[in-house]
């Protein structure tokens, strides 16, 4: 992969990052905030090859980085998935009626673990945000 593919795709994540993320943060609607772990994941793996080639601004990068990793905030909100009982109603023996109370109990607990992490991600993604607008700016500048 060249140096130009790499920052186009990234770009690109940044794009699909800001529409189900970044815009919300600032925002009213900060719990419609949802990030995907798999362009997390790509996201970090081209950042770090950029970081590798020393081409880029290194702080900015390992700054953008660290955010991405296991453990971090960030991290820990793209991990948190709904879980649902859809698909295991031959393994789990239960009522129409328990499996809807079940549910809403399971749908509560995502909502406020969804909500904590959201809470400790918010200055990480504010600012993962500037960093990465800084860093495009910076490649579109170089170009």
């Amino acid at each position: 992969m060249t140096i130009d593919e790499a920052l186009k795709r990234v770009e690109t994540l940044y794009e699909i990052i800001y529409t189900t993320c970044f815009q919300y943060v600032e925002g009213a609607n900060v719990q419609e905030v949802e990030i995907d772990l798999t362009i997390i994941d790509e996201l970090g793996s081209l950042l770090n090859y950029l970081y590798e080639l020393d081409v880029h601004d290194e702080a900015l990068l390992r700054s953008i980085l660290n955010k991405l990793e296991y453990g971090q905030p960030v991290y820990d909100l793209a991990m948190l998935n709904p879980i649902s009982l859809d698909g295991n109603e031959e393994k789990i023996d239960v009522l129409y009626e328990e499996k809807i109370k079940v549910e809403k109990m399971l749908h509560e607990s995502y909502k406020k673990q969804h909500e904590k992490l959201l809470t400790k991600a918010i200055p990480h993604l504010k600012q993962m945000q500037c960093e990465l607008q800084a860093f495009l700016y910076i490649c579109s500048v170089k170009q």
